[in-house]
């Protein structure tokens, strides 16, 4: 799922993992694999992730802000999606078949742009493993989630000459919505 800040990527995440009744998992840009696959600690104990319990027990896992994360961390990813197992520090695990997988970025993986300029590229095995959807702010939903028709058509009049000035500044829903409850 690509889109802008505010668009509403994690929250649809969530309402697929309640609409698939599985448990929801999610982790933020990852510096290292280890964040995904875990790691053992000096006491010899497993630190397990959201990940590994999304893919051993089943359930919904977004990746959230992949086209933040560090090259390595999404390579190991990879192969966790296009095999049936993964290598964790303790044991190779199978893929659950209720295991699902959402990856949320705010660029279509091409890396830096002028709004998102933490960004990397993904590389073509990462794309390829994806269908992409352009996730864009719905102003009726937008709207009806404000509660405030007058401040909500103030923001997004603000939003479109943001953008055909192509000036630098996210105005997402989240203007709509907290400027309403001021």
């Amino acid at each position: 799922v690509c889109g802008p800040a505010g668009s509403g990527k994690t929250t649809a995440a969530e309402m697929c993992a309640k609409a698939l009744n599985v448990q929801f998992y999610f982790t933020g840009a990852i510096a290292n694999e280890y964040k995904l696959t875990g790691f053992i600690d000096a006491k010899g104990q497993i630190v397990s992730t959201e990940f590994r319990k999304a893919y051993e027990e089943g359930g919904l896992f977004l990746f959230d802000e992949i086209d933040a994360s560090f090259p390595q961390a999404v390579l190991a990813f990879n192969a966790a999606l296009a095999n049936d197992y993964m290598d964790f520090p303790d044991k190779r695990v199978k893929k659950h078949e209720n295991f699902y997988c959402i990856a949320a970025a705010n660029t279509i993986g091409m890396g830096a742009d002028r709004q998102y300029v933490g960004r990397n590229q993904l590389d073509a095995a990462s794309l390829d493993r994806f269908v992409f959807l352009d996730w864009q702010y719905d102003e009726t939903l937008e709207d009806e989630l404000a509660g405030n028709k007058t401040w909500t058509d103030k923001v997004q009049k603000i939003r479109r000459i943001v953008n055909e000035k192509k000036i630098r500044l996210v105005v997402s829903p989240r203007a709509s919505i907290k400027g309403s409850q001021l």
